[in-house]
């Protein structure tokens, strides 16, 4: 199995974005061993971070420097040029500036130094902006990231922004779906496929989820619209929802 499936095959069921996230984390410091593995999210209009690390940084804010020095690290100036045409290609920290370049500057003076790190690998999986995106980070002291590290992140990288979209917009309707599927006598494959269409995934992003066909999918949809009796995924989503 190739490394985008399995990582799909081994994270597409899970019941939580908690548990994705730890499940994810795990799963890529397998395959690029790390002193740290962090999910990261900023909306800096709206002034919210957040950073999910494993193993948890300890005594340090890591959401403040984010939203503090977010436009100062060397990743900003990247997505600022290459983030235009779209290019959301895994990067390499050493890719971007030599070390005394990165020492030099407050990101790493104000942040990097203190949480132990130098050396990073970037895999954005949302947004993509300077001001906005979400992203999972590999971080190291020292022992860079190698050309076959940076060629597997951009072979997961896909994947990985199709799980962000189904995990990472948080559980608000989760139990009441939950609920309401049973009622409905969804099968859980039904439930599976329902719940990652209204995280706004088309079937063929779904597919590649969960290792079938677009019309496999489709067929799931058709048998869960006909139980919920709709014909849309509008109202569909609305019945399962119980609104």
């Amino acid at each position: 199995m190739d490394p985008a499936a399995d990582f799909a095959a081994q994270l597409n069921h899970l019941g939580d974005r908690d548990a994705y996230l730890d499940a994810a984390s795990q799963f890529l410091l397998k395959l690029f061993p790390s002193d740290h593995a962090a999910w990261s999210s900023l909306d800096a209009r709206a002034g919210t971070a957040e950073v999910v690390a494993y193993p948890h940084y300890s005594g340090a804010n890591v959401q403040k420097m984010m939203l503090d020095m977010y436009d100062e690290h060397p990743f900003a100036a990247s997505v600022q040029t290459d983030g235009v045409g779209g290019d959301w290609r895994p990067r390499r920290l050493s890719d971007l500036v030599s070390d005394l370049e990165l020492y030099r500057t407050r990101a790493f003076q104000e942040a990097l130094s203190i949480v132990g790190v130098n050396r990073q690998l970037v895999l954005f999986t949302a947004g993509c902006r300077v001001d906005y995106f979400h992203c999972w980070t590999m971080n190291r002291w020292n022992h860079d990231f190698s050309d076959n590290d940076a060629s597997l992140a951009q072979q997961i990288q896909p994947m990985l922004q199709l799980l962000d979209s189904a995990y990472a917009g948080g559980n608000a309707h989760r139990v009441a779906e939950t609920a309401n599927a049973e009622a409905y006598s969804l099968t859980a494959r039904e439930q599976q496929v329902m719940r990652l269409l209204g995280q706004g995934l088309k079937a063929t992003g779904i597919g590649r989820l969960l290792g079938c066909s677009p019309r496999t999918v489709a067929k799931h949809i058709e048998h869960a619209y006909t139980k919920l009796g709709s014909n849309n995924r509008v109202d569909a989503l609305r019945r399962l929802r119980g609104e």
